[in-house]
């Protein structure tokens, strides 16, 4: 999904001169095309990735719409202060494109698995946020946040899974009347469709914008069932399990919100972002256990 969007981003920049590609050391193979192509609206700061967010800040005084890409725990932990300062603060416009979300990384331990980063942005004022769940919306991605007023981080989850007609801000699959609902976003979602053959009944709701949401459209379907998990790669408190429980109690709703989420960090060992999916019961097995009222230890 990651050269969806940077395609995607190329693309762009042949008709929008005010776009500027920035990077920090980040994407071989992939961002060299934007290079040859634009050398005048590139630029690697090499790995500094606080001067990233100053850098782009500047360009917007300049005039220029940057688009800052590098790994989601450099670019939001990292930089949260600059990102609030240089941004936030002087209410500029900034793309944020953050790679190798959630469990991603799995084999480099805690201080690169991403899931507490984008709830960080969530308490930051004029700052959307939007989570990969297919190539569908890769594609238009960009396009979204370029055309809306805000400031976007774009959190790019690996892998190239299609999801027809799941190239909006959100994507329903409808279910049984009253069965429950499942919630994700990213790479979970594809656990959530697992889950949804092996119970046929479920709806599921891909959300491909997590902040802000659109109370209005979100509140008719979770108006449909009675019970909601929210399945996600991202501490609860701060993700999208507190923000629909949020939404529900303003909008009225009667229904019952529970998270399937990581509550914490983890030393365990993994190879591979399923290790961990496991581990945390993020998996189908786990969802399904949580389902009928046993969740998985990890």
């Amino acid at each position: 999904m990651r050269g969806k969007i940077l395609n995607a981003l190329l693309a762009r920049m042949k008709t929008d001169e005010r776009l500027f590609f920035l990077t920090g050391d980040m994407g071989i193979n992939l961002v060299e095309p934007i290079e040859e192509a634009f050398p005048k609206r590139f630029l690697n700061v090499g790995i500094a990735e606080q001067n990233l967010i100053g850098v782009a800040g500047g360009l917007c005084n300049m005039g220029f719409l940057p688009v800052v890409y590098t790994i989601s725990n450099f670019l939001i932990h990292r930089c949260l202060e600059q990102i609030r300062d240089d941004v936030v603060l002087h209410e500029n416009k900034v793309i944020l494109l953050g790679t190798s979300a959630g469990f991603d990384n799995a084999p480099l331990g805690p201080t690169h698995h991403i899931v507490d980063e984008w709830g960080m942005l969530k308490g930051l004022p004029g700052i959307d946020v939007y989570a990969t769940s297919s190539v569908e919306f890769a594609e238009k991605a960009l396009d979204l946040a370029i055309a809306r007023e805000k400031s976007a981080y774009v959190r790019i989850a690996k892998g190239t899974p299609s999801i027809p007609g799941a190239d909006g801000d959100f994507h329903y699959i409808e279910g049984q009347p009253g069965a429950p609902l499942l919630v994700s976003y990213g790479s979970l979602v594809q656990e959530c469709l697992k889950a949804r053959q092996a119970r046929p009944e479920l709806g599921v709701l891909v959300m491909n914008k997590l902040h802000t949401l659109d109370a209005v459209k979100l509140s008719s379907l979770l108006a449909k069932h009675e019970r909601v998990l929210v399945v996600e790669d991202h501490f609860p408190t701060t993700g999208l399990y507190s923000s629909v429980c949020q939404l529900a109690m303003e909008q009225g709703l009667s229904i019952t919100v529970q998270p399937v989420a990581p509550e914490g960090y983890s030393l365990k060992v993994g190879q591979s972002s399923d290790f961990y999916h496991k581990l945390f019961s993020l998996d189908a097995a786990g969802i399904l256990d949580r389902l009928a009222g046993s969740p998985r230890k990890g």
